[in-house]
This record gives C-alpha cells, sequence and structure tokens, in this order.
C-alpha cells in the first residue's frame, strides 16, 4: 500500500481477480456489481470503467476500489446465491435464461454440445435450432445448473456454520448458534447425537476450511480444508462445546415459534412541530407543521429477528385536530430527518445544523455583539443604533424559540 498526494493507493491480488472473474465472467458485471456501493455512497460516486480495469490487473489504484473488490469476492464467497438467477433454467426461453449469465461462446465451451458454434450462436439470438440439439442443450444446462446448486449450497451452509460460530457469547439473538439448534433439538425434534454431529461439521467448517468463489465454467465444491492434523482434538473440543450448550439449555436460544400476543390494533394522536425541528440543512416538512396525524399501531411475530414487533402507519391527519381526513402520500411518509442531507452538509462543508438553528446561532452570535456595541461605542448615535437593532434581533430571537 502506497500514499499518492492525499489518497492512499493499493493493488488488488491477481489471484482474487482471477477468481471474481471465474464467477462473474465479464468485467463490466464486477464493475457494475461495485459501483452499486459508490451509488449508495454518501460521500462517494461511481467510478468509471479505467479505474477497475487497473484495479483488475494489478494496477496501483485508490484503495477504495480496492476495497469494494475485496466486499464483492467476500459476498460472492458467502452468499452467491444472491448474484445468480432466482429460477433454474425453463423450458420456454432457456437462451433469454441463458444470456444473463453469459454469452454464446461461453455457454457453448462450457456445455460441449454437438450443435456447431454458428448454429448455437443463432439459437441464441432467437432463430430456431433443431429440436434434438435444444433438448440436448437443455439437458446439458440443467446438468451445470444441478452442479453449481449444489457448490452454492456448500458456500452457503459454510457461510451460516461462520455466522454461528462468530455469534457464540454474543448474547441471545436468533442468529446464534443456540437459537439454531434449540429449534433443531427442541422445536424439530432431531436427535441430540444427529444435532452434535451437525454441531461438529458445521464448526470444522467455520474452523478448518476456506472457501473461495464458484467458477461457473467448472462448478466444485469451494470449501478447502486448511489442514487435517489433530482432527481427533478438534471433534472432542467441538463435542464438549455443544454437550454444555445443551446441558445449559440453549441459553442463548430465542424460540422460533411465537408467544401469545395481542395483535389488535391501536391508534394515538400525535402533532408535528415547525421548523425548529427541523434536523439537517434544508427545510423538507413545510407541508407538514402543525399538523395532527393519527397512527395505527399493531403487534405481529417477526419471524426472522423471533421477536414480537410493531408496525406504524399514519392514517389520517388534521389541521385543527376535529376535523380529520386520510393522509396523502407524503403524509403517510411522516416527518423526514434529512439524514443524508445532514451527513452530507457535515462532509461537504462541515455544518448539518438546520436552518432554524443556523439563524438561531447567528442570531445569538448577533446580540453579543450588539450588546458590546449599545455599552460601550463612542458616539451616542451608534449606542442608540445598537440599542434598537438589539431589541429587534432578541424579539427575534423569542419568536424562533416558541
Amino acid at each position: 500500500m502506497a500514499k499518492n498526494k492525499d489518497r492512499v493507493t493499493a493493488k488488488f491480488g491477481k489471484g482474487y481477480a482471477a477468481q471474481l472473474m471465474a464467477f462473474n465472467i465479464q468485467k463490466q458485471r464486477i464493475v457494475d456489481l461495485c459501483n452499486v456501493e459508490f451509488d449508495e455512497d454518501l460521500f462517494d460516486e461511481a467510478k468509471d470503467y479505467s479505474s477497475w480495469h487497473r484495479a483488475l490487473a494489478g494496477k496501483e489504484v485508490w484503495e477504495g476500489i480496492v476495497d469494494a473488490l475485496h466486499n464483492l469476492w467476500g459476498n460472492q464467497v458467502s452468499h452467491p446465491r444472491k448474484y445468480l438467477p432466482h429460477d433454474g433454467p425453463p423450458d420456454d426461453g432457456l437462451h433469454d435464461w441463458m444470456k444473463q449469465i453469459a454469452t454464446a461462446p461461453w455457454w457453448r465451451d462450457v456445455l460441449q454440445v454437438s450443435a456447431s458454434q454458428s448454429a448455437f450462436n443463432a439459437w441464441f439470438s432467437g432463430r430456431p435450432m433443431g429440436k434434438a440439439k435444444v433438448a440436448e442443450v437443455k439437458a446439458a444446462v440443467d446438468d451445470w445448473w444441478a452442479r453449481l446448486m449444489a457448490a452454492v449450497e456448500r458456500a452457503e451452509y459454510a457461510s451460516l456454520a461462520r455466522d454461528m460460530a462468530w455469534s457464540k457469547g454474543s448474547g441471545r439473538s436468533a442468529r446464534s448458534i443456540d437459537s439454531y439448534f434449540y429449534t433443531k433439538v427442541v422445536e424439530e425434534d432431531m436427535a441430540v447425537t444427529d444435532a452434535r454431529k451437525l454441531f461438529v461439521d458445521m464448526h470444522e467448517k467455520s474452523h478448518r476450511y476456506h472457501a473461495r468463489p464458484i467458477d461457473l465454467a467448472d462448478p466444485q465444491d469451494p470449501l478447502i480444508p486448511m489442514d487435517t492434523t489433530d482432527a481427533g482434538f478438534y471433534q472432542r473440543h467441538f463435542e464438549k462445546w455443544f454437550d454444555q450448550m445443551h446441558e445449559a439449555g440453549y441459553p442463548n436460544a430465542l424460540p422460533s415459534i411465537p408467544p401469545d400476543f395481542d395483535a389488535k390494533p391501536w391508534f394515538e394522536v400525535k402533532r408535528w412541530g415547525g421548523a425548529k425541528n427541523e434536523e439537517c440543512p434544508k427545510d423538507l416538512n413545510e407541508v407538514l407543521y402543525g399538523m395532527w396525524y393519527r397512527v395505527k399501531y399493531q403487534r405481529f411475530w417477526n419471524a426472522e429477528m423471533r421477536m414480537v414487533d410493531q408496525t406504524h402507519e399514519i392514517v389520517e391527519v388534521s389541521d385543527d385536530g376535529e376535523e380529520w381526513r386520510a393522509a396523502n402520500e407524503r403524509e403517510v411518509r411522516g416527518w423526514d430527518p434529512g439524514t443524508e442531507l445532514f451527513f452530507r452538509g457535515l462532509h461537504e462543508n462541515g455544518d448539518g445544523r438546520s436552518q432554524h438553528e443556523r439563524e438561531v446561532d447567528d442570531l445569538r452570535g448577533k446580540i453579543k455583539r450588539l450588546r458590546h456595541t449599545s455599552q460601550s461605542a463612542f458616539k451616542p448615535e451608534e449606542r442608540v443604533l445598537a440599542q434598537a437593532q438589539l431589541t429587534e434581533a432578541e424579539k427575534r430571537l423569542g419568536e424562533l424559540r416558541r
């Protein structure tokens, strides 16, 4: 890693780049996926293709580019399914489905079907091909997809195992290893011996294997053992961990079965504030100032978090608290804190204050100066003018504070 004037530069390893290419096939796909991260960044923007091209070639670039590539690599190792078609290969429109992944030459090289490249290219672009040839392609794609999904399941299993292992000692949560095995043993009646074997296997995958991105041209098990020494020691150690957790009654577990709770909705009436309640440099909520609103609350079971949660929805508004109407789209969104604008203001000029806060602060400074001038100015007329301006400024400050 080196420093280039005001920015830190780094290199992305060529081995990592090759693995990213093996899973994504095209550089443009890698660029598009990484640029999403910059598009969502409040303080940055998408980078041009040449920067990514240099990084993937092992050249020195800004470290933010390298970080984004490493993040993509890690995500595609742990969650490859997110980057693949949601459904498997269809019978109808197969070539359109295949286009989501790669071009015709790549597919023919991978599938090794008997159709000539020109015939395959023509079919891939939407022209007809013999039924037997199409059936051969479909069978080859189905076989490829089955091998790919087997590799994906292994990657996801290892990722789950790592997350579970790292959750140890982090307290009660839906994603704790206690919750996972509480559900297996207590709620689903898995035999304790089978659960112990599963626990040991998951921890071995977490501690003794590392994963790499799947090569789409030849999908295989992405897990690679780091070492095979002392296997018996590790197994006994992991078994002891499981037995301690089981005997303690899975202390950090949250049940997946919801408890009894009152799901009946209830309503509360509230009122929005005004300019002094804005939280960013722009007044985003002027249309809501002083309005009354009715909120509907309702409890529900959050299965992902294994907890009783609640929703809230603004359903009605009123100008006077007496006459009510259905809330429109803007009113349903409620008060906008302007978080993005707040942080952008801090980033660009070190000031995330609202217009109201800035005016109050400016008036305080002005009042302090005018008080000094009204008491110490040499000329009487200057003291009189300062006193008049002071009275006006104090009046305005009082209005803003109301």
